[in-house]
């Protein structure tokens, strides 16, 4: 069944010239397509829409009629023609309108995600010429039919380097959990992993504007921001860097395989060792997760890892597959 059976219907009811056999079958084909139902109020609006608005052309109004005059009780009464016309008149606004409709109607998001295992890192390439290298555990999710055209927002989880192609009539716009980033043409790292206290950005060349909470901090090159996610008034830590004797930025060694971390205690680098790594740590005591470790992690294997931590501090470790487990 075709939606113009649907269409002629509908106009027969809105002239008053439905049977109730045809009531009937108009109503099992509303619950058939559902998506076809036209409201009472738009199917009202059309009806009482003055002929002269419409703009159907001789051949619509020609295939309207064909299909809808084999459907009525034949008569040569003047009366019966005027109410045919009427008919005619119905469906083809209706037809229009259902063709508006269909053009005009939402249409679900087709979302495109991309994302890097635990453990590995990928590169890629966005629609409109950005580029995008994903850290460990990330995802990275755009509307696909709307990005480049319409405008230019993805949504983070994880920590993603951006080098993002200018387009000032499209802002590129970053969603890491409430956090807002947006940028016309930069390059910058954001951190934002599902179950970190913090949102981060360290931002390399161009200008960037971080908003969260209804405040937004503008960021200049060899900056980096950090926002606490668990106060319920966030104060933001802005801060300059210094480039290492490789001319990074810390915190974006990641890019060239190494894994830096400054002072930072054995649980926040159990975190980033499980992204680097692929494996979840559990500590036989909380003072265990107190012990604070500076160093990087380059091409060593876990175990080396590990081994390398132990020179500075005491503490006993057993892998077991996926797990590790870090004793006194």
């Amino acid at each position: 069944m075709n939606n113009d059976r649907i269409w002629v219907l509908l106009g027969k009811q809105a002239s008053g010239e439905i049977s109730r056999e045809e009531l009937s079958e108009l109503d099992a084909l509303l619950k058939e397509h559902p998506e076809e139902t036209a409201s009472p109020e738009m199917v009202a609006a059309i009806w009482h829409t003055p002929l002269r608005e419409t703009a159907a052309s001789a051949n619509s109004k020609t295939r309207i009629w064909n299909k809808v005059s084999p459907q009525l009780t034949s008569s040569t009464s003047h009366g019966i023609i005027r109410r045919l016309v009427a008919v005619a008149a119905a469906a083809s606004l209706l037809t229009a309108a259902w063709g508006i409709w269909q053009f005009v109607r939402p249409t679900a998001p087709v979302l495109q995600q991309l994302s890097s295992a635990p453990g590995g890192k990928s590169k890629v390439i966005l629609p409109d010429g950005s580029i995008v290298w994903l850290n460990h555990g990330t995802q990275l999710n755009y509307e696909k039919n709307k990005f480049g055209k319409l405008h230019r927002e993805v949504t983070l989880t994880g920590e993603a380097f951006f080098d993002i192609a200018k387009n000032e009539g499209l802002p590129f716009i970053i969603h890491a959990g409430k956090v807002n980033i947006r940028v016309l043409g930069t390059a910058f790292n954001v951190k934002a992993y599902t179950g970190d206290s913090t949102v981060s950005a360290t931002l390399v060349s161009g200008k960037i504007a971080v908003s969260f909470h209804e405040q937004t901090v503008v960021l200049q090159p060899k900056e980096k921001l950090t926002i606490p996610l668990t106060r319920v008034i966030p104060v933001f830590r802005q801060q300059h860097l210094e480039t290492d004797s490789s001319g990074q930025l810390p915190g974006i060694s990641w890019l060239n395989n190494k894994l830096a971390f400054d002072n930072e205690t054995f649980g926040e680098l159990a975190v980033k060792m499980h992204n680097w790594y692929g494996v979840t740590f559990h500590f036989e005591s909380p003072g265990l997760e107190q012990l604070r470790f500076s160093g990087i992690i380059d091409t060593e294997s876990l175990e080396e890892a590990l081994k390398m931590l132990q020179l500075s501090r005491p503490f006993n470790f057993r892998i077991n597959g996926k797990e590790v487990l870090v004793s006194n």
